[in-house]
């Protein structure tokens, strides 16, 4: 398992040359698979076209270096035109937002990990309180440019919901009936049921409501930080202008009119 930080930077040395070909600008992503594609290589012969290391051309991460058998594993782009599509799509997963497919904001991504095949295996995400979370790749639905879609399934915020006792009933019993009994097979056995009893006046504790403390904790991250650029309303109405300050007049107007989730999504 390596961190993305790990790796970019690192020369790239031929085993069997020992020479050094660049370093490593940075990873070539396919959004589709969640994979490392290729390394991209910034060396002093850049004016010549892109090179690119493949993943699977890789001897080994190392610690200091990235190691290949030859030269002739780094390519160009006529050698593989499928990367420049991946070059096109501009995906850096590092400083995406997080939004599940529900549309509720959950942070930004700060490092990814990718196991030794060169898939994303987790990425480190940091949400509203300044916690840093391990998202699993299993969650993440889209790897998108500027925002990172995960599934509502397992949220990563879990707040604990304290369930109030129950309340005792109180029960008539009835006077003892002769009745006509038929031998019948026997159920099988149970669980006995535990009454708790409370007092009957007693007010019970409401149950927490685990999405509007995130919502309070997400306004509150909100509040005070810069609008990255002008949110309006569907008919045009200002809600903030580029640089504003997000206040609570701000965050009211883009609730009411259903920009909240914009006006989180473009932060300074």
């Amino acid at each position: 398992m390596k961190k993305s930080v790990e790796i970019v930077g690192q020369p790239i040395i031929s085993i069997t040359e020992g020479v050094e070909f660049g370093n490593v600008k940075e990873l070539l992503i396919n959004a589709a698979n969640g994979t490392i594609e290729a390394l991209v290589i910034d060396d002093a012969k850049w004016y010549y076209g892109a090179k690119f290391l493949p993943f699977e051309a890789i001897t080994a991460l190392g610690e200091h270096a990235v190691t290949i058998n030859n030269s002739g594993d780094i390519l160009t782009m006529k050698d593989r035109p499928e990367f420049e599509k991946l070059l096109e799509a501009g995906i850096k997963v590092i400083g995406t937002k997080v939004l599940t497919k529900g549309g509720r904001f959950q942070g930004k991504i700060n490092e990814f990990i990718i196991d030794n095949t060169g898939k994303i295996n987790v990425c480190e995400m940091e949400n509203a309180e300044g916690e840093v979370l391990h998202l699993p790749a299993e969650r993440i639905v889209t790897f998108g440019k500027e925002v990172l879609i995960i599934s509502e399934e397992g949220e990563i915020i879990a707040e604990t919901i304290e369930i109030p006792p129950v309340q005792s009933e109180q029960v008539e019993i009835l006077p003892d009936v002769d009745v006509t009994t038929h031998q019948v097979e026997e159920p099988a056995a149970v669980a006995p049921v535990v009454e708790i009893e409370t007092k009957e006046n007693e007010q019970q504790p409401p149950v927490d409501d685990s999405a509007k403390k995130f919502d309070d904790k997400h306004r509150k991250f909100l509040l005070g930080k810069k609008a990255a650029r002008r949110i309006e309303t569907d008919n045009g109405m200002l809600i903030v202008e580029q640089g504003g300050e997000i206040t609570e007049e701000v965050l009211q107007k883009a609730k009411l009119a259903g920009k909240f989730v914009e006006l989180s999504m473009n932060i300074q």
